[in-house]
């Protein structure tokens, strides 16, 4: 057999329509769904936490690639346990879907949610700056705030988040991990400092130092002791 022979082999039927042809599409597409939910949480549909911890790695290297910034929020549903405790964890994955869906509609397309795990959730914010993440953060904030989740025996019920919110640049020399704990420091300040809120990272700001007359005659001398003296007149 010939290597072209090897590269274009015919169907084994011999005809012009392949019998497997419907087979093999039905394969590649529960290939597909196998993919999809290999990387989805079971319980809120978002992303699930192997797929976050990939695709933060991603993206910091994209940042790296383009310098374009990246947000990052890490938010936790208020006082949860103590909702379990009265409610019942039923009630507690009602609530955990309905806050899945309320983060999913107030996110940009190019967002990516993922549960972090238990009551926490996690945003990855692709070519976003500080200001536009915490823009972003508070919008999800408000709209968890004001949804309402309805009870079987009709009661109307309203949870809280609070959120930390950070941001990886290209001139930021951190690791994954220390971008989540960033995140995850923040997240602590809004609970300490009374729940539902967003706290944001204070980067670092180059500040110019003022220059003293002496430092400005010193580098005037300087300069003009690289120019080439003129000629006298004699």
């Amino acid at each position: 057999m010939t290597e072209k022979d090897a590269n274009h082999r015919e169907c084994p039927a011999c005809g012009p329509e392949c019998p497997y042809k419907d087979e093999v599409l039905c394969l590649r597409n529960e290939l597909e769904a196998l993919k999809m939910l290999a990387r989805t949480d079971a319980l809120t549909e978002l992303f699930n936490y192997r797929h976050f911890k990939e695709t933060l790695a991603n993206e910091i290297e994209r940042v790296r690639r383009s310098n374009q910034p990246m947000g990052l929020v890490i938010g936790d549903v208020d006082h949860f346990k103590s909702f379990n405790d009265r409610y019942g964890h039923e009630l507690g994955n009602v609530v955990l879907k309905q806050v899945a869906k309320c983060i999913d509609r107030n996110l940009r397309k190019l967002d990516i949610a993922c549960r972090y795990g238990g009551e926490e959730f996690a945003l990855i914010l692709p070519g976003t700056n500080i200001r536009q993440a915490e823009r972003i953060a508070e919008r999800v904030r408000q709209a968890i705030e004001q949804d309402t989740i309805h009870c079987n025996d009709g009661d109307e019920l309203h949870v809280t988040m609070s959120l930390g919110v950070s941001v990886f640049s290209s001139e930021r020399n951190c690791t994954p991990e220390q971008l989540v704990a960033s995140a995850d420091a923040q997240l602590y300040q809004a609970k300490e400092a009374g729940r539902n809120r967003s706290c944001v990272e204070k980067l670092e700001k180059v500040t110019s130092t003022p220059v003293t007359q002496e430092e400005k005659a010193a580098l005037f001398a300087l300069l003009n002791a690289d120019e080439p003296k003129a000629d006298s007149e004699e």
